[in-house]
């Protein structure tokens, strides 16, 4: 199957937002913060996110959708760590240094891995 070069960055950016959705919603729900802390938070997961963003000026726009299929799960853990458990105490919570190093290695693994399972089952990008 071949998607048009500007479908699969459509699909790409679309992924990419996701992830935002899912950050606003920790930001919102969890943490209520405001504009400025929230447009901080998007630009501290936008570091770890570095693999999927940059795979959308690359020949297969489509990585960026690996890439935050594997970073979202560390946004969920965020959110279950910091707002469902209940707090055991401890000090401040660090449950993003855990987003931002794990999730960089796993939008990098996502981003790698995509393109070769894409071409597995045929789908490619067209020029």
């Amino acid at each position: 199957m071949n998607i048009p070069r500007k479908t699969a960055v459509s699909i790409g950016l679309g992924a990419l937002v996701f992830v935002a959705i899912l950050q606003t919603f920790n930001s919102v729900v969890c943490y209520k913060q405001d504009v400025g802390t929230y447009l901080g938070t998007l630009m501290f997961i936008a570091v770890p996110m570095l693999p999927a963003i940059i795979s959308l000026k690359t020949k297969n726009p489509l990585r960026a959708v690996g890439g935050s299929l594997l970073f979202a799960p560390w946004l969920v853990f965020a959110y279950y760590t910091d707002c469902v458990r209940p707090y055991t105490g401890g000090g401040a919570s660090m449950i993003y240094v855990a987003v931002a190093f794990w999730g960089l290695l796993s939008a990098a693994i996502g981003t790698a891995l995509t393109g070769p399972v894409l071409a597995l089952f045929g789908v490619s990008v067209n020029e």
